[in-house]
């Protein structure tokens, strides 16, 4: 028996399902097959955080590029859905104890922005430095993208309480999270 179909897209992961998603409703493409040896979304999507970021490294800015506008995309969906795929932009944060590794923090945020993730806010302490603005924990459809590179430490215990009392810096990267690729 032979079978054909106007496209075939290997792998019902997150990528394989999202692709098909996005060609059947932006491209009104219907005869769309999806193969897998198991069923969609089972092999490694139902085993991840589902979680997402346009926090990359270079060389050049390609993946910064793609997942900006990946998750353009699914900020997209979840608006169309009323967020039935449960997406978040919670945001990564990464925290240190040791001062030595502040410099590190900065310039990786540096890196980024100029990779196009977005601009870099210093908060310090110091007058004139801008407001810290907190997440949504529910929440994706946010202004803000970037990150936020915090080094006052009561500034640290009032938003991330849970983190240990010698944390002396948090680099809170802005558009990044989770959704359900299940409820997708």
């Amino acid at each position: 028996m032979t079978s054909s179909a106007q496209i075939v897209i290997c792998g019902a992961g997150i990528a394989g399902v999202a692709t098909a998603y996005y060609l059947a409703t932006r491209h009104g493409i219907s005869d769309i097959v999806l193969v897998e040896q198991g069923a969609p979304l089972s092999l490694t999507s139902d085993k991840s955080t589902e979680a997402y970021r346009n926090w990359w490294p270079g060389p050049g800015d390609t993946m910064v590029r793609l997942m900006n506008r990946s998750i353009d995309l699914l900020e997209e969906i979840a608006a169309a859905t009323g967020n039935a795929i449960l997406m978040n932009r919670r945001g990564y944060v990464y925290a240190t104890a040791d001062p030595a590794q502040v410099p590190t923090l900065r310039a990786a945020a540096e890196e980024a922005a100029t990779l196009g993730a977005g601009a870099l806010r210093l908060h310090n302490g110091s007058p004139g430095a801008p407001a810290y603005q907190s997440v949504d924990p529910h929440g994706y459809a946010s202004p803000l993208d970037g990150a936020d590179l915090i080094t006052d430490r009561a500034l640290i215990r009032a938003h991330f309480p849970y983190l240990a009392e010698e944390i002396v810096a948090v680099l809170h990267v802005r558009r990044a999270g989770w959704f359900s690729a299940q409820q997708f």
